[in-house]
């Protein structure tokens, strides 16, 4: 019996199923709006506590699609945002991306999001964008 050489192929973690393979949940508990980090969608669970009503923009394709690891066009990731406070959280798409279906997250609710990856940036890192599709709510 002969021993062959076997190299494994790279697996891409965001990719090898529907759900994020490594969860890093963040917290925002100021007043404000937020811009959120590229870190904080692939990580896939973000919770907002504030007292009043805010809107967290997602980053700008041009930062977050670069980001995903193995992205082509079609591929996606799903991230989870949790109202933890008084206030409802509206989510709002970055520079390049588009939100379709109901971005409203009311007070005690979590919202699933898909976000699609529509373009990929060309040499000069322009032209990315995204979709970012309302999936549902679930109460905690």
């Amino acid at each position: 019996m002969s021993v062959q050489s076997f190299t494994p192929t790279k697996q891409y973690p965001s990719f090898s199923g529907l759900i994020n393979e490594v969860i890093a949940p963040v917290s925002y508990s100021n007043a404000g709006n937020n811009t959120l980090l590229t870190s904080d969608v692939l990580g896939g669970f973000i919770t907002h506590t504030a007292a009043g009503a805010q809107t967290d923009t997602l980053p700008t394709a041009a930062l977050l699609v670069p980001l995903i690891e193995g992205a082509q066009v079609g591929s996606a990731i799903r991230f989870f945002v949790k109202a933890g406070g008084a206030g409802t959280i509206t989510i709002a798409a970055g520079t390049g991306g588009t939100i379709t279906g109901t971005a409203t997250i009311a007070t005690g609710n979590i919202k699933e999001f898909l976000l699609v990856v529509t373009a990929l940036p060309d040499q000069f890192g322009n032209g990315a964008t995204y979709t970012a599709y309302s999936l549902g709510t679930s109460t905690f």
